[in-house]
């Protein structure tokens, strides 16, 4: 007897504004900085080669449902505006849909390596900020897909929604119908209206009746200067401490930074590794403890890094983490829901199981998370110059060292151009971290692909070794 075929991807709404919102703007901002990069990526290795033909046929398809996917980024003149999103009237499917070799032997690592260094590379700010290459020359007849996209079209569940635009249930269904692109996006162009940009008064008027009452000296200091040009250079300094503490508050005590020595170096450098796990094993672990699969998971990253640090010999009280909450509510595609949250990881006279029932306590919803509210951030990180908002980012970012995501993908089989996904590693923005982990659950297993900063963690697949151990031991009690 045939098993049921799964009955499919939910139906989704868009969920796009025509300019971005602050926190969108901001991660804009930063990814001139590739250190600070906040793009996701995702490796998929295949069962075998994927179909170009058939995909690039499901693309097609996709960017003319999905109209954010041919709309690249527009700068506003002012620079109290935010960037807007607008048709790419030289929009080509062949600038983002690309073939790539991967370097012999075509193994696992060597896909990592692959990533890690597509992941790394700048978007052109020209074009829509998403690309996808078709992996060739894996071994054992192999294929792989490397997707990528910018953070400020939509975070990782957003982003996951908006793959089922290329995704199949079965390995050979139904073709869509052919669109005429070229037709659909130069209608497109032909609406299209340009919204006038708002005055920088009313910028400001909005930030000082905003709920973030931090703003309301900066904002009164900049409409001053237009009165007293002498203001200009303490005015400057006055806004770039207003930011500095205005980002402090947000991310939480300073007693939670890092004080890793081991892990305190920092680089643009960035080394790829995977783990994986059983999602029936470690769902389990975490029931038996009262918890999740999440606390789990956020757990063994912890024991990790405590591993890691008695190995080198540094004794530590904690180590400084942060994970995402997700904020997003009914189906829809795209768009940014989160929210990150800040919390510590003892090590000192702790043992695992001590460990996780700290971590899981920190992570129960409570209002008095050490939330990071990026909108909050950028109203004031708006009327600053970009380098020195990257700087303050590098500031902020290497006081954390390992942030975690976790991201749930489809309970069943999925194919990509006639291809069996086998795995599902995503890539995190690192964002001046000693290491960014992200797992996603996929038809049984849970994968994670784990970001390192090679500056930070020297020896970084001894640490995901002691990921994977961590992990191990989980499913090996449920």
């Amino acid at each position: 007897m045939s098993e049921p075929k799964p009955a499919g991807f939910r139906p989704r709404t868009l969920e796009f504004e025509s300019e971005m919102s602050p926190g969108e703007s901001l991660m804009w901002r930063v990814a001139t900085d590739p250190w600070l990069d906040p793009s996701g990526s995702l490796v998929a290795p295949l069962d075998q080669p994927l179909d170009m033909a058939i995909l690039r046929a499901k693309l097609a398809n996709g960017v003319a449902s999905v109209p954010r996917l041919a709309e690249r980024v527009i700068d506003s003149s002012n620079p109290l505006n935010p960037p807007r999103w607008e048709v790419d009237p030289e929009f080509d499917l062949d600038n983002h849909l690309l073939e790539v070799d991967v370097d012999a032997p075509g193994d696992h690592e060597a896909l990592l390596r692959l990533a890690a260094k597509i992941h790394t590379q700048p978007f052109d700010t020209n074009r829509p900020p998403w690309l996808m290459y078709n992996v060739n020359g894996l071994a054992d007849g192999k294929g792989a897909l490397i997707s990528r996209l910018h953070h400020s079209i939509a975070d990782g569940i957003g982003a996951l929604r908006m793959s089922e635009l290329y995704l199949d249930i079965e390995r050979t269904p139904e073709r869509p119908p052919p669109v005429d692109l070229d037709k659909t996006l130069a209608e497109r162009i032909a609406a299209a209206s340009h919204p006038k940009e708002q005055n920088p008064l009313g910028i400001l008027t909005g930030a000082i009746t905003g709920p973030a009452n931090v703003l309301k000296a900066a904002a009164a200091e900049l409409a001053l200067i237009g009165a007293d040009p002498g203001r200009l250079r303490s005015s400057g300094e006055s806004l770039t401490h207003t930011l500095r503490s205005t980002m402090e508050q947000l991310a939480g005590d300073k007693g939670a930074d890092s004080v890793s020595q081991t892990w305190a170096g920092r680089s643009g450098e960035r080394v790829l590794t995977t783990a994986r796990a059983s999602l029936a094993a470690i769902r389990a672990a975490g029931k038996s403890r009262g918890g999740t699969l999440n606390d789990v998971f956020v757990a063994a990253m912890a024991h990790a890094g405590a591993a890691y640090h008695a190995e080198t010999g540094e004794s530590l009280d904690f180590l400084s983490m942060s994970y995402v909450r997700s904020t997003r509510t009914g189906s829809g595609v795209g768009g940014n829901a989160f929210s990150p949250i800040r919390i510590t990881a003892p090590v000192a006279d702790h043992d695992n199981e001590s460990r996780y029932a700290a971590l899981a306590a920190a992570m129960m919803p409570s209002d008095s998370a050490s939330t990071i509210s990026l909108d909050t951030v950028n109203s004031v990180a708006a009327l600053l110059p970009t380098a020195a908002v990257t700087r303050l980012g590098r500031d902020q970012g290497r006081r954390i060292d390992i942030v975690t995501s976790n991201i749930r993908s489809a309970s069943f089989p999925i194919f990509i151009g006639g291809a069996e996904v086998e795995a599902t590693y995503p890539i995190g923005p690192v964002a001046g971290a000693a290491c960014n982990a992200t797992l996603m659950s996929y038809n049984g297993s849970l994968d994670i692909g784990i970001m390192i900063d090679p500056s930070a963690i020297a020896e970084p697949h001894r640490f995901a070794a002691l990921v994977q151990s961590a992990l191990d031991e989980y499913a090996a009690e449920s």
